[in-house]
Order: structure tokens, then sequence, then C-alpha cells
């Protein structure tokens, strides 16, 4: 039985933002190269003509995709201003390290695939560790040098490879995860800001 969408009037925005969610599960599913532009046009409701029309090649469509997951990351790690900074940044840590959870193979396998265009994933991961830089120097509020900007682009390099290097399904692991994480940011930022 297929899912497709029912095709319904929608404004362009919208359009869109279905089709980059139906072509996240098939980059997912089928990866880049076996992804089909007709068969994700089917399962959103939509013809390939129109998909071309918002995105001009399967790249362009792929990389709509990968920005999307990187605000749905960027949504899950923002910083509640009610919490302590540190119970911010080990819920942030928590939330990142589950987002890329073997049980979430959505995830893994559109960052996978992403290895095929490098630069791009070069920018969008630079933008997230930009803004979480910058979220974590406001946070504490610590004054900015380029060497304490460079450790904490550093640290965010350290929180993204444990996450694709030691998978923590359960509970115990993923808290030993977050406090190591958690030590190493502690190690690098200034004494009086913790």
């Amino acid at each position: 039985m297929s899912n497709a969408v029912k095709s319904a009037r929608m404004e362009p925005d919208n359009r869109q933002q279905q089709i980059i969610a139906v072509a996240a599960t098939h980059f997912a599913r089928d990866g880049y190269d076996r992804a089909s532009m007709a068969r994700i046009g089917a399962d959103a409701g939509v013809t390939r003509a129109l998909i071309y029309h918002y995105f001009p090649s399967k790249t362009a469509l792929f990389e709509a995709v990968l920005r999307h997951e990187a605000d749905t990351l960027l949504a899950l790690t923002q910083f509640d201003p009610m919490q302590d900074v540190f119970q911010n940044i080990r819920q942030a840590i928590f939330r990142y390290l589950e987002h890329f959870s073997p049980a979430n193979n959505h995830a893994i396998n559109l960052h996978l695939q992403a290895n095929r265009l490098p630069d791009m994933v070069e920018r969008i991961s630079r933008n997230y560790h930009e803004i979480m830089t910058a979220q974590i120097m406001m946070a504490l509020n610590l004054n900015e040098t380029p060497l304490l900007r460079g450790a904490l682009m550093a640290w965010l390099d350290f929180v993204s490879t444990l996450s694709r290097e030691v998978p923590t399904p359960d509970a115990p692991s993923r808290h030993n995860a977050v406090e190591l994480c958690v030590t190493a940011l502690q190690a690098i930022i200034p004494n009086n800001a913790t």
C-alpha cells in the first residue's frame, strides 16, 4: 500500500516542507544514489516537475533535507533560559547523542549519505557549531577570544565524533557519555565561568 500524501492545495512553503520530509525518508532508506525523484514525487503527491521547480536538482533537494536535519538538531539542543547553564548543556548533549543513537536510523543514515557532499556538510556543521558556541559563551557570560572560540568549536567536534563512535543506546552509557563531554567542556572554559 502506498503511503502517498493526497495532493491538496498548499502554500509553496508548506509544499516544499512536505517534499523535504518525504525526500528525507527516501534518502535515509534508499541512499542518495537509489533515491528516485519520481518515487519521492509520487509519495509526496506531486509531479517530478514540481519537485524540480522547487529544487533544481537531486543534489539541491538533498542539501535541503540536510539543512532541515540541522535545523531540527538546533531546535532539539536549544537552551532553556529558565534552566541552569550546565543543566542546559547536559540536556543538549543528551539530545544530540540521542538524535544520533542507533535507535534513530533515519538521522544516522542521512548523516552517512551526507558524506557524498563534504563541502556542504562542512558548511552545515560549521554553522551548527558556531550557533552552539555562541549559545554556550552567552550562557556562561564568557569573553570571546580566538583561543576560547577555537576550543569550543573543537569540543563540539569531540561531541559530534563521540555521537558517531560510541553508541549509547542505554541510559547509563548515555549518562556517562554526557558527563565525559561536560568534564571536557569544564576543562577548557575559564575557571570563573563554572
